[in-house]
């Protein structure tokens, strides 16, 4: 049926954004306890009933299809009746995870961002695309300058899309000159 499709749709994107927010949550412990996410993910992944898809730690999702299924299913199971707490849990895990990003950076310069340059290399939402739609980069950047830091920053197929997106950003012609005389450098 097609309420039975609209679930399949809805239910395995939040399934896949439930999984990235869990490495996420998970990578943040292994900082916390100098474990090496990256072999976390790599041993759990290993159990078939895990896979290794969608365990790579990093900002948190954004793009087309997660934050907007996530949130349709939400809204659905709000609205039947049925809340689906892991899932509104998850949107709100991912959404403070991007924020927090910029924390991580303040934290690396000894908590001062103001008057800092940071360079941010990558814009949208994933690799080989210039969709930044939910990128987690809009957040960061803008909890970056919000605490005072001039930012300039690279991607190398969206740059013309962020850059409306992200007032005040300074577009860099490629990654050595976003980089150049910047205090500190951010992979999103």
């Amino acid at each position: 049926s097609r309420r039975t499709s609209e679930l399949i749709k809805y239910a395995a994107n939040a399934f896949l954004a439930m999984k990235i927010t869990f490495i996420n949550e998970i990578a943040d412990l292994c900082e916390a306890l100098d474990a090496d996410v990256q072999q976390v993910a790599r041993g759990i992944g290993l159990d078939k009933r895990i896979g290794n898809k969608f365990l790579h730690a990093g900002p948190g999702y954004g793009g087309s299809c997660f934050p907007k299924d996530t949130l349709a299913l939400v809204r659905t199971a709000t609205d039947a009746g049925a809340p689906v707490r892991l899932i509104e849990t998850t949107v709100k895990v991912n959404d403070e995870r991007k924020k927090n990003m910029a924390g991580k950076v303040s934290d690396a310069m000894d908590g001062d961002l103001n008057g800092k340059t940071v360079a941010v290399l990558g814009l949208t939402f994933k690799p080989n695309t210039d969709d930044m739609r939910d990128a987690p980069s809009l957040a960061i950047v803008q909890a970056l300058q919000d605490a005072g830091a001039s930012v300039v920053a690279f991607d190398p197929e969206g740059m013309a899309v962020a850059a409306p997106m992200m007032p005040g950003v300074t577009m860099a012609k490629d990654a050595y000159e976003a980089a150049r005389g910047a205090d500190v450098l951010v992979l999103v």
